[in-house]
């Protein structure tokens, strides 16, 4: 659906940038940087995912660097121009396919995800080239998965910058008023 792609358009990869996909099996996401022209790096914890990833690739004559690893201990050889990190997260945003959710899952897990969202998005952080871009993807309702956890990235890194979310398509009723996107089940 329009929600799972627009993480990618929103990147604006450009013809021969280096893009990280950070979390990025089973490879939507990674089709669409590669179809832009960029060279992608494709990381993921988990290697049947990102096997299927790869049959992904080769059925769609597309190659990209891609590597089994925890981002939270992976260092890259590079800098890179862009990272999409679609984080782990409680899919929330997903009820609309998936109206079970409430039923199957609770907010145990909540604080753990916050968490690791907040450590994933320090480390890509990291590996971005000076005036880099990182778009930060969750598909969740909850404020703490997104806003919240975009505000505690801003006060634990001075300098970084929020610029407007833009991307073809874009309909301006996703936009909250600091210009980021917000896409509910019932969009």
């Amino acid at each position: 659906d329009a929600a799972a792609a627009l993480p990618a358009k929103v990147v604006n990869a450009q013809p021969g940038e280096q893009v990280l996909d950070l979390c990025a099996a089973p490879g939507g996401k990674t089709l669409q940087l590669l179809a832009a022209g960029a060279r992608v790096t494709a990381l993921d914890v988990s290697a049947p995912r990102l096997d299927r990833l790869e049959e992904n690739l080769a059925r769609c004559g597309m190659r990209a660097e891609t590597v089994v690893a925890d981002a939270l201990d992976w260092v890259p050889a590079a800098p890179f121009d862009a990272i999409l990190l679609d984080a782990p997260c409680s899919a929330t945003g997903t009820i609309r396919r998936h109206p079970d959710l409430p039923f199957v899952k609770d907010a145990s897990g909540i604080k753990t995800l916050v968490a690791l969202q907040a450590a994933l998005l320090d480390r890509a952080l990291g590996w971005l080239k000076p005036g880099g871009r990182l778009v930060y993807a969750t598909c969740s309702l909850l404020p703490e998965e997104g806003e919240a956890q975009i505000a505690a990235a801003l006060t634990r890194h001075p300098g970084l910058q929020i610029l407007p979310a833009t991307a073809p398509g874009l309909d301006p009723d996703w936009r909250t008023e600091h210009g980021r996107l917000r896409l509910r089940p019932d969009s």
